[in-house]
């Protein structure tokens, strides 16, 4: 069964490389919020208040993150078919890790 903290758990190597998002347990849910350096604010803040959101948030913000990182070392604007196919690969990490566990 797919519990908050499965999904947490699914993701914890990534949330801990990740300095500008954040995850904070609610009433209404855990809230996913990411910080702005820029701005010093938070730009992005989404509740999610069943494991099945928590977790589709966190694989979009997993690989919105890692196709930053390759454009970011790559000094590119978008992403070649490399690019595309390992952030792929790491969604499909993320989701074989969601079956085994969840």
């Amino acid at each position: 069964m797919l519990t908050n903290e499965v999904v947490l758990k699914i993701f914890e190597e990534y949330l801990a490389e990740d300095q500008a998002l954040e995850v904070v347990p609610t009433r209404h849910g855990h809230a996913v919020m990411l910080w702005d350096s820029a701005g010093q604010d938070w730009s992005e803040v989404t509740c999610c208040p069943t494991p099945e959101e928590l977790f589709d948030k966190l694989l979009d913000a997993a690989t919105g993150y890692q196709e930053y990182l390759i454009l970011r070392e790559d000094e590119m604007d978008l992403l070649d078919d490399a690019g595309e196919k390992k952030v792929e690969q790491l969604r499909l990490k993320y989701l074989a890790r969601r079956e085994a566990l969840g």
